[in-house]
């Protein structure tokens, strides 16, 4: 698996997308103060996450994405595949 590098809006954009298209509701995101940061996604009229996951990010200007971790963690969730993931990621 080559070495991924996304800066952090871009990686947002795309777990919303993705999930929009997956039938979620919403996306929330948390901490974006510091290097981790925190994803919840919501089903239909669940107030409880249906799903959540933390991502770190680099300490530089973008904050980029670069742990393969992290991206295997958003087909875990979003029940999708890394290829699905990678084709919004290059599309956002």
């Amino acid at each position: 698996m080559p070495r991924l590098n996304y800066p952090l809006k871009t990686y947002e954009k795309a777990v919303e997308i993705l999930a929009a298209t997956k039938g979620f509701r919403e996306v929330r995101v948390f901490n974006k103060s510091g290097s981790a940061i925190h994803f919840e996604i919501f089903l239909g009229n669940e107030e409880v996450p249906h799903s959540m996951w933390n991502v770190h990010s680099l300490h530089d200007h973008k904050r980029t994405i670069v742990s393969n971790e992290d991206y295997k963690k958003v087909t875990r969730h979003l029940n999708c595949t890394l290829e699905e993931f990678l084709e919004v990621l290059k599309r956002c």
